[in-house]
C-alpha cells in the first residue's frame, strides 16, 4: 500500500509540474509524508517549508500572485489544514491559483476520537473552485495524473482562477518501504490562462466613441503588456483613468491621474460613460463617486462573471478580460473632444499641487510616508501594500514623479492578515527584492511571517507606520463616542510593542526613520529582511487627514 501511495503521489506531482507548477509550500507533519516526500523528490519542483500553516498559506498566495502560476500547498491533517482557511478565502475572492493538498486520516479513523482528525470533507466550503476527495486505493496512478491536470487547469487556466482543494486520506505505514520512484509525466501539458474576448463586448465599448468617458480601475493582475493595452485605449479614446495603486497602471502617462480623488464629483467633470475594470475601488472617495455618478452608460468589466459592484448601478456587464477588451477596442475608438481629457488632467494636477503643498515633508505622517516610499524605492521593485490604510495611502498619495512598479494587494477579502507572509512569497517566487507597507497591527498579526522571512534568504523590506494600534478606527464615526463605547480598549487597541526588540528577537534587521530623508535612505540601503519603523503621532495624523479632505474641489 505504501509503495503504491508513493507511485500515485509521484505521478500526481509529475503531471502537476508538467502543467507548469514549479512551487510547493509544505507545512511539516506526519500524515502528509507521501505527498511531501514525493514533491521534494521531483527535480522540477522547488519545495519551501514553512512551520506555521497560516504563514504557509499566505506565502503560497504571494508566490502565485507574483508569478501568475498555480502554487501547491501541502499540510498534515486536523487543525493544520484548517489554518489554511484565511489564505484560501483571500485566494478565492482575489482569483489567485492555489492547489491545496490536505492529508487526512482514512475513513475508518474518522469520528472515532483518533488524534488530529477533524471533518475535512469540503473543509473550505464554497471558497474553492473545485474539491475532490482522493481515494485510499492508490493502484490506479492514471487517475491521480488526471486529477493533477484538472486541478492545475481549474486553478489557473480558466476565466475564473482560484484555489482548488484535494483531500488525501492515507493509511499507515506512511514512510516509503523501498527506493523512491522517479516518475515522468505522461499526459500533462503547460496550462495557458484563458484571455476572454467577446466580440459583442468590443462593439459595446467601441460604439461609445466620441462620448466623454472615464475609466475606474481597481486591482488588476496584468503584466506590462496588459497595462500598456489599457493605457493605449485611454489615449485613443481620450478617456482619463482613475486607478488604484494595485491596478498596475499608476505612473504610466498623464491620463492615469494622480490627485483624481480630490476632483471627483465636480459638475464640469461629469462623464457620459463610466467603465469599471478590476476589483472594487479601495478609496472611499472613488467608491462614493461610483455610486453617485449619473453617467448614462455604466459598463462593468469582469471576466470572472461575479459582477462585484455593491452600488448595483451598472447598465451593462461585460465578461471580457479588461486588457484584451480595451486593447482590441483601442483601434476602433475615435478620440473625444480633447478638452475633456485636458480638463481632468489639469484639475487633477492642480489638486495634487494643493495636496503636496499641505504635506509637511520635514516630518512623516502616513501620506508623506507613502509618497516618499514610492519615490525612494528602486525602479521595478514590487511593493506589497497591506489592506486598511496602506493601500489607500499608496493610491491617494502616489506622486506624479514616481515610477511605475508592481503593486501587489490582498484585496479579495480585504483582510490585514498574512501580508508579510504574502510579501515573503512574492520575494521567494521572483528571487527579487520586495518591499511591504504594513501597519503595526497587521505586522503583529503576522509575526510568524516575519520569522519565516528571517529564516529564509529573501530580500524583504517591511516599512511600518506605527501609530500604536488601529489608527483607522479613529477615522470612523464610532470614534466620536469615545469612552461610551470603550473606544481605546475595543477599537484603537494600543499595544505598546517595541518593534526594535521584536525584530531583533526574530532575527530581522531594524531601522527607524523620523524624517522623509531618513526613510528614503533606509529603504535604499536595506538588505536581507529589515523592518523600517516610522513612529506616527495618531492625533497629528487625524488632523492632517481632515485637512487633506478639505482640499477637494
Amino acid at each position: 500500500m505504501t509503495d503504491s501511495a508513493y507511485r500515485a503521489t509521484g505521478r500526481f506531482w509529475a503531471e502537476l509540474a508538467a502543467c507548469g507548477v514549479t512551487e510547493v509550500v509544505v507545512s511539516p507533519g506526519s500524515r502528509s509524508t507521501p505527498l511531501a516526500v514525493t514533491a521534494r523528490n521531483h527535480e522540477g519542483l522547488r519545495v519551501t517549508v514553512q512551520l506555521d500553516e497560516r504563514v504557509a498559506g499566505f506565502c503560497a498566495l504571494g508566490m502565485a500572485k507574483a508569478s501568475g502560476r498555480p502554487v501547491a500547498l501541502v499540510s498534515t491533517s486536523g487543525t493544520a489544514a484548517a489554518n489554511y482557511l484565511p489564505a484560501v478565502v483571500e485566494a478565492f475572492h482575489s482569483g489567485v491559483p492555489l492547489v491545496v493538498c490536505t492529508a487526512d486520516r482514512p475513513p475508518e479513523l474518522r469520528d472515532t476520537g483518533a488524534g488530529q482528525t477533524i471533518d475535512q470533507v469540503k473543509l473550505y466550503g464554497r471558497h474553492v473552485r473545485w474539491y475532490a476527495e482522493m481515494p485510499c486505493d492508490f493502484d490506479e496512478p492514471e487517475y491521480f495524473a488526471r486529477v493533477a491536470i484538472r486541478a492545475a487547469t481549474t486553478a489557473g487556466a480558466g476565466p475564473s482562477p482560484g484555489p482548488v482543494h484535494l483531500n488525501w486520506p492515507f493509511r499507515k505505514p506512511l514512510e516509503p518501504q523501498g527506493a523512491l520512484p522517479r516518475i515522468q509525466a505522461e499526459i500533462g501539458r503547460p496550462i495557458a490562462p484563458v484571455c476572454l474576448l467577446e466580440t459583442a463586448d468590443v462593439d459595446a465599448v467601441s460604439r461609445l466613441a466620441r462620448r466623454r468617458g472615464l475609466i475606474l480601475a481597481g486591482a488588476l493582475d496584468v503584466d506590462d503588456a496588459g497595462s500598456d493595452a489599457i493605457v493605449a485605449f485611454a489615449e485613443a479614446a481620450g478617456w482619463p483613468v482613475v486607478a488604484d495603486a494595485g491596478s498596475q497602471l499608476r505612473g504610466r502617462g498623464p491620463l492615469v491621474l494622480d490627485g483624481a480623488e480630490w476632483v471627483l464629483g465636480r459638475a464640469d467633470l461629469s462623464p457620459d460613460v463610466l467603465v469599471r475594470i478590476g476589483g472594487p475601488p479601495s478609496n472611499r472617495a472613488v467608491i462614493d463617486f461610483a455610486a453617485s455618478c449619473d453617467a448614462a452608460d455604466r459598463l462593468l468589466v469582469d471576466p470572472r462573471r461575479r459582477w462585484e459592484d455593491p452600488s448595483f448601478r451598472w447598465t451593462q456587464a461585460l465578461a471580457s478580460e479588461p486588457a484584451a477588451l480595451l486593447g482590441a477596442a483601442a483601434g476602433q475608438m475615435a478620440a473625444a473632444d480633447a478638452a475633456w481629457a485636458a480638463g481632468w488632467v489639469g484639475a487633477a494636477a492642480a489638486a495634487w499641487d494643493r495636496v503636496e503643498a499641505a504635506l509637511d515633508f520635514d516630518g512623516l505622517l502616513e501620506p508623506q510616508l507613502a509618497a516618499t516610499l514610492l519615490r525612494a524605492l528602486v525602479p521595478g521593485v514590487p511593493l506589497y501594500a497591506s489592506s486598511s490604510m496602506p493601500v489607500r495611502d499608496v493610491t491617494s498619495f502616489w506622486p506624479p514623479d514616481a515610477r511605475p512598479r508592481p503593486v501587489l494587494v490582498n484585496r479579495g477579502a480585504n483582510g490585514i492578515d498574512g501580508v508579510i507572509s504574502s510579501a515573503l512569497g512574492a520575494a521567494l517566487a521572483t528571487a527579487r527584492p520586495v518591499a511591504a507597507l504594513v501597519g503595526d497591527v497587521a505586522l503583529l498579526h503576522d509575526i510568524g511571517g516575519l520569522l519565516a522571512a528571517s529564516l529564509s534568504d529573501a530580500d524583504l523590506t517591511v516599512v511600518v507606520p506605527n501609530n500604536n494600534g488601529g489608527g483607522i478606527f479613529s477615522l470612523l464615526p464610532v470614534a466620536q463616542s469615545g469612552s461610551e463605547v470603550f473606544f481605546e480598549e475595543l477599537f484603537h487597541t494600543p499595544h505598546g510593542v517595541r518593534l526594535e526588540n521584536l525584530a531583533a528577537g526574530l532575527g530581522a534587521g531594524y531601522r527607524q526613520a523620523r524624517q522623509a530623508a531618513e526613510l528614503a535612505e533606509a529603504v535604499a540601503t536595506a538588505s536581507g529582511v529589515t523592518v523600517v519603523e516610522v513612529l506616527i503621532d495618531r492625533d497629528a495624523a487625524i488632523r492632517q487627514r481632515k485637512q487633506l479632505a478639505d482640499l477637494a474641489g
